[in-house]
């Protein structure tokens, strides 16, 4: 489940001192005045904007190659704030229009919606709560999974992202924290059954006639879910810059699609004569972690965080349980005036695209290792260069030899250079690489895009 690592290392809010404007998090710029408005005009250049591997087969005995495309694309943004004496009020809605202009298939266009809403409030010294939402529309594999990526493909369709979280913190001592904390996330893909190539599928229990083979599911099978975690820990303040923490989380996974992610063959027409099958149901998980963390300040820049411990799962569908470690830890450096950098490494369990074939056993899950670096570097005045890069290694549990073992390895790197004409306009440049690297046949891919524009604020 990839938000248990996001959720576990929530920080807790430290005791803000008694001031005007309860603003944690927010620049002073941000606090100036409570709205502002942005758009973004780009050009663009995508070798493989349907990720698609160098050689794929196709239908008819048809070969598909990767395809390229020019592009453009508008992003409005809207955003406001507001601070009370012990509360703050966040939100923010990003709508980005891509339109590709392929003249092999048609022109193609993607909508992507994002709403981000934060509520901070201090009760008292002693209470505190914090309850963040995160809404996404998007067809991107990193705008749908914004920490450890379920699926590296990009997908067409309106798919859904929501995650919820809330937080409650109560100083039980001076020196010691209570936290309690709860996150919701869902996700729902457009793509269904009816929607893939080939349905209704020969010669499976959607439509035992014709000819035999192995029907795909669908995204909505292999992806639609809600995972929700539990956490409750202490947090002990040993000193002023070091705070031990001790906590348990449960975690539930739930797949909500009907729909089979195996399905089952007939042989000659009969019902009672099947090979495999099985729903998305099969992969629900519940999961118990027991983890040990610390919050360090080494300098009044440089913090570091770590979570580790074990989580144990329980795939109670198909009665068998796994162990496996975990770890949460990332380090991060406001090295310079408008400098800064984080470097940090998640291991954790979470959902796959890849679900097996007929005739094998399901795909539970998969074991991913993400380590990753941001760094926003200002190099002059009015130029700014900003660089995130993340590699993932995804390991598959279960569904036999064909998958069992078998890994992915994701590779991220966005650079991106803004120049800075004046407080409301400003150029932008930017190159984003993807690279998929499967032991799956027809599934790795390379993905290049280079875009140039302009980014007005008010």
């Amino acid at each position: 489940m990839k938000k248990i690592i996001a959720a576990v290392g929530v920080a807790v809010l430290s005791a803000a001192s008694v001031q005007a404007q309860y603003a944690p998090g927010l620049t002073p710029l941000e606090t100036s005045k409570p709205w502002s408005l942005a758009v973004s005009l780009r050009g663009f250049y995508d070798d493989n904007y349907l990720t698609l591997p160098k050689s794929e087969p196709g239908p008819n005995g048809t070969t598909v190659h990767p395809l390229s495309t020019w592009g453009t694309e508008i992003i409005p943004q809207a955003a406001m704030n507001h601070s009370a004496e012990n509360t703050l009020v966040t939100a923010s809605y990003t709508f980005d229009l891509h339109r590709y202009q392929d003249t092999v298939r048609a022109p193609t266009t993607d909508q992507t919606h994002q709403f981000n809403g934060r509520l901070e409030h201090e009760f008292s010294d002693r209470y505190k709560l914090s309850i963040n939402e995160s809404f996404v529309i998007a067809q991107e594999p990193t705008l749908i999974d914004p920490y450890i990526i379920s699926s590296p493909l990009r997908v067409e369709g309106n798919n859904v992202r929501n995650a919820g979280q809330v937080d409650f913190t109560d100083s039980l001592t001076k020196n010691l924290d209570l936290h309690l904390g709860y996150g919701n996330t869902l996700y729902a893909y457009q793509q269904t059954a009816r929607s893939v190539f080939g349905y209704p599928f020969f010669n499976t229990v959607d439509n035992p006639t014709g000819s035999s083979y192995s029907a795909v599911p669908s995204y909505s099978a292999e992806m639609d879910r809600i995972e929700q975690l539990a956490t409750v820990d202490l947090r002990w303040k040993a000193t002023s810059e070091t705070t031990g923490i001790l906590g348990y989380s449960f975690g539930h996974t739930g797949y909500t699609s009907p729909e089979y992610i195996i399905y089952p063959i007939l042989y000659n027409t009969s019902p009672n004569n099947t090979l495999g099958g099985y729903r998305s149901s099969i992969r629900n998980s519940d999961s118990h972690f027991v983890f040990l963390g610390a919050d360090e300040t080494f300098t009044p820049n440089l913090n570091g965080s770590i979570r580790a411990g074990g989580e144990y799962l329980d795939y109670y569908n198909y009665h068998t349980s796994r162990f496996s470690p975990y770890v949460d830890a990332s380090l991060t450096d406001q090295y310079n005036p408008g400098c800064s950098a984080q470097l940090g490494v998640r291991h954790t369990h979470n959902s796959t695209d890849v679900t097996g074939i007929t005739g094998t056993t399901p795909v539970m899950d998969e074991e991913s290792t993400a380590i990753y670096l941001n760094d926003s570097h200002k190099l002059s005045d009015r130029l700014t260069a900003s660089v995130m890069g993340q590699a993932q290694l995804s390991t598959f549990v279960g569904g036999g030899p064909q998958y069992d073992g078998k890994s992915d390895q994701f590779f991220i790197l966005q650079v991106n250079f803004a120049y800075q004409f004046n407080p409301w306009l400003m150029a932008e440049a930017g190159y984003n690489y993807n690279r998929l690297k499967s032991d799956l046949l027809f599934r790795g891919y390379t993905r290049d895009v280079v875009y140039l524009g302009l980014r007005a604020t008010y």
